[in-house]
């Protein structure tokens, strides 16, 4: 694919403005519900910033994906205090096995001296993908030997019979160099596979090393190709923002990167600054990506036509 390749179709969705969504659809990614209709999940944020699960459902259609209905609730609500995901639960992938419908979620928790950490945490739904609830209030996968600053947004994959998950990692903190308070953080991502989808086992392999100025590789997206694997994710050099990239890999564990942005900013509007966090989404009417634009994703989820 090529930044070329695509055509903007514009914003799918904006935030709903109630006391949970005052703003962001953020982290889209879709469920198909069949007869060409899908349901895009993404995490809203309420007016302390705190993330939650929402949806809306669109119909593909020859002029884009039209909006049908959308959730009116959260459909995964912050954690109980004191919980890894007490200050945000931000939805991250969705995974049917054995009859089960199950989230993985990125859970936020606020810290001290560096500003937050996450973990990655299961939720299962019962009717559908309305609504989530927790397989458990701890982490899935948290902290560890090989992830001591924190995990988080996952993308799991069932192939041939095993779980695999690519995920974000923190390498390190640093202190800004211009002076600001707010250290920097360092994360990319790395992989795990679990025999049952509840215990991961890590390791210290990196999937995307930093390139020079890097400090910030993000959100990514696996699918399964013909030649073996190709990864959507985001990426950042300092005081730059993100932009969404691609890469391949015959493995899933070693992967070559493009250098250039699969989609960059446009001239003006909500996605003229960042463009990140993208998903694709396969229908008849085409191949969608849906992606957030500026302060990642507070206007809401867009999305780009793939040109046959």
């Amino acid at each position: 694919m090529t930044r070329s390749r695509f055509k903007r179709t514009g914003l799918v969705c904006r935030p709903g403005g109630s006391a949970w969504e005052r703003s962001h659809c953020q982290n889209p990614f879709a469920q198909s519900l069949g007869n060409e209709r899908y349901r895009i999940h993404f995490a809203s944020r309420d007016e302390s910033n705190r993330s939650r699960g929402g949806w809306v459902d669109v119909a593909a259609t020859a002029g884009g994906l039209v909006p049908t209905a959308r959730s009116d609730g959260p459909s995964l609500d912050l954690g109980r205090p004191g919980t890894f995901d007490d200050c945000g639960a931000m939805p991250g992938c969705l995974v049917n096995h054995d009859g089960r419908l199950l989230l993985y979620h990125t859970g936020w928790s606020l810290t001290r001296p560096v500003p937050f950490t996450f973990a990655i945490g299961l939720a299962e739904s019962r009717d559908g993908g309305r609504q989530f609830e927790r397989v458990s209030e701890a982490p899935v996968l948290g902290r560890n030997h090989h992830d001591p600053l924190l995990a988080g947004a996952p993308w799991v994959l069932v192939d041939d019979g095993a779980f695999r998950m690519w995920y974000v990692s923190g390498l390190r903190w640093e202190v800004d160099p211009e002076g600001k308070d707010a250290p920097i953080h360092y994360y990319t991502v790395k992989h795990a596979t679990s025999s049952d989808g509840l215990t991961w086992k890590t390791d210290e392999h990196i999937c995307l090393p930093f390139l020079e100025g890097e400090h910030a590789i993000a959100r990514p997206v696996v699918q399964r190709t013909e030649a073996g694997y190709e990864m959507l994710y985001c990426a950042r050099r300092l005081g730059e923002t993100y932009r969404v990239y691609q890469a391949t890999s015959a493995d899933g564990i070693h992967w070559q990167r493009d250098r250039a942005p699969l989609l960059d900013t446009s001239a003006s509007g909500w996605d003229s600054e960042m463009v990140c966090y993208a998903s694709l989404l396969h229908t008849a009417e085409g191949s969608f990506l849906l992606y957030n634009g500026n302060g990642y994703g507070k206007d809401g989820v867009g999305a780009a036509l793939l040109e046959s």
